[in-house]
């Protein structure tokens, strides 16, 4: 859409092989499985072989080679183009320089990668709507994470809006959350905080949180260690049947159902 793509692959390396990436567009993956990634990237420099974590970024226009590893993977792969970036960020280009990043460590960014795959694996209402909106805040997350520190003063004001409200919202997924909530923590008035977040991504402040808790919600069951009172709690609900329902209305499946699941298909 609009110079972005995300889908959902499948590799299965049975023998060892290297090879040369060199994508056009800015390009992240990440990785579906609970096993550590074991591949090998050079990012295009001496001394720049490192092991991929599970979240791979790659700047465009440039050679690395890859060493997979013997393992199977599933990964989400998102591209995003010049096109798409430039909408988002109102002609700025706040990725253009970036340098690769073989490990990125943005617990938001796991969050929106793990929505993305649950989307296009089971698409719901206004599906379309909403991987746009999460491809919007991968690209803002990875400009706050691996940009320069003194970035933000470069972009529009509403870019700046909207990457403070993902962050707000992000940082407090346990408590309240209605945009009354979110325009005081955020320093906005109400109507300004749901209309700057609502031209910014195209989705509703409330269909964002809901959606960050499912992840969440997600993320915290794939782990196998919290009991489904302390996901509902730490995810933002008022009791586990409200978790339950919401998490059944989003996914199909009740909290248990889902934890029971094989990992591939999580």
């Amino acid at each position: 859409m609009c110079d972005a793509r995300v889908d959902v692959r499948h590799f299965d390396w049975v023998l060892p092989c290297s090879g040369v990436f060199s994508p056009e567009k800015h390009y992240l993956d990440y990785s579906l499985d609970s096993q550590p990634r074991r591949s090998i990237v050079n990012m295009g420099g001496p001394n720049r072989r490192a092991a991929a974590g599970d979240i791979l970024y790659m700047p465009p226009h440039r050679q690395y080679v890859g060493e997979p590893a013997l393992q199977e993977r599933h990964l989400v792969c998102v591209v995003l183009g010049d096109s798409f970036l430039d909408e988002l960020f109102d002609g700025e280009r706040p990725l253009q320089g970036m340098e690769p990043c073989a490990d990125v460590q943005n617990i938001a960014m796991r969050r929106m990668f793990e929505g993305l795959a649950a989307e296009l694996r089971n698409p719901g209402f206004a599906s379309q709507t909403l991987i746009q909106s999460m491809l919007m805040g991968l690209a803002v997350e990875l400009v706050r994470h691996l940009g320069p520190q003194d970035l933000s003063g470069g972009m529009s004001r509403c870019g700046r809006q909207v990457r403070h409200i993902v962050d707000y919202v992000m940082d407090n997924l346990s408590g309240p959350l209605g945009v009354a909530d979110i325009a005081r923590g955020c320093n906005m008035s109400v109507r300004h905080v749901a209309r700057v977040f609502k031209d910014g991504t195209g989705v509703s402040l409330g269909e964002f949180v809901a959606t960050s808790r499912i992840a969440l919600a997600k993320e915290l069951l794939r782990g196998d260690t919290a009991r489904i009172k302390e996901v509902s709690w730490r995810c933002g609900f008022s009791s586990t049947s409200a978790f339950s329902a919401a998490f059944r209305a989003a996914t199909g499946q009740t909290p248990r159902e889902y934890r029971c699941l094989p990992i591939h298909l999580h």
